[in-house]
């Protein structure tokens, strides 16, 4: 028997169908048992008395606020946040369908926060969770010494960012190249129509091609789980990890084939040693 897999809902977005992404691990990932399962905080909190959910709803709006990034060139430090990104924040746990627009939080510290609400049986390295969250996540390179926009973030539990699938990836270098030409001319904020322009060649907020790319993600979650292998170097595999949204595009929906051979072999000897 392989491992479980329980997917979690992200209720803000429109264009999210998880149940599609679940039939696709499901189907391609054949030696897992994958569930359903509603909002993250929401699925596990709600199984505890109102008192300890209350506490634990405030415990991780104390946690996400201390996760917000301020300054992009600064790992986050342990401040203590500010009473009202604190209220911000618990206003967003009770409005699960609120998007946090503009605000950044480091990776790591919400994945840490997370998984400080899963019991022992969820801890299990056999029970992978996938969590659905519009959360824009960020990452810091000490490298180019800053933050970076993360698509998703492998571990336990996974956390894949609707908002980081449509604002992580680079756009096509055209587009931000005619948006500071249409700053320096004083022709305004051209952002939201050039978006419109090269919608074919990147993914947007509320896009219906969001399920469709959701279901590489989950598979990459699901092979780090199972091999300890976070992506491919195969720009045609739907475990390539994309830097542009066109190369995104092309691996999770225009690809020949959806995992490459030497991926598609590693499984194919996984599957058979778990049956």
């Amino acid at each position: 028997m392989g491992f479980f897999v329980e997917i979690y809902d992200d209720p803000s977005s429109t264009t999210l169908d998880v149940g599609e992404v679940l039939k696709y691990l499901a189907n391609n990932f054949p030696c897992v048992q994958v569930t359903l399962k509603k909002e993250f905080c929401e699925s596990h909190l709600e199984k505890h008395s109102s008192d300890y959910a209350k506490s634990a709803n405030e415990d991780l709006a104390v946690a996400f606020a201390k996760s917000r990034v301020h300054d992009h060139t600064r790992p986050i430090s342990d401040r203590k946040p500010m009473y009202g990104e604190i209220a911000y924040e618990k206003r967003r746990l009770n409005n699960k369908s609120k998007q946090p627009f503009g605000v950044v939080y480091d990776g790591w510290s919400v994945q840490s926060a997370l998984c400080g609400i899963l019991d022992d049986k969820g801890l299990s390295p056999s029970h992978l969770h996938v969590v659905f969250t519009n959360q824009l996540l960020a990452t810091f390179d000490p490298g180019d010494g800053r933050y970076h926009f993360r698509t998703v973030l492998l571990g336990h539990p996974a956390i894949i960012s609707t908002t980081g699938l449509v604002e992580a990836p680079a756009k096509p270098r055209e587009f931000y190249l005619r948006r500071e030409e249409a700053r320096a001319t004083g022709a305004g904020d051209v952002h939201i129509a050039l978006e419109h322009e090269y919608r074919f060649r990147c993914l947007l907020h509320d896009d219906e091609r969001l399920t469709e790319v959701a279901k590489g993600y989950a598979l990459q979650a699901a092979y780090y789980a199972a091999f300890g292998i976070a992506f491919c170097d195969d720009k045609n595999c739907r475990l390539y990890n994309a830097h542009w949204q066109e190369e995104m595009l092309a691996a999770q929906m225009q690809g020949p084939y959806e995992i490459c051979p030497t991926h598609e072999s590693l499984l194919d000897s996984y599957s058979q040693t778990k049956s």
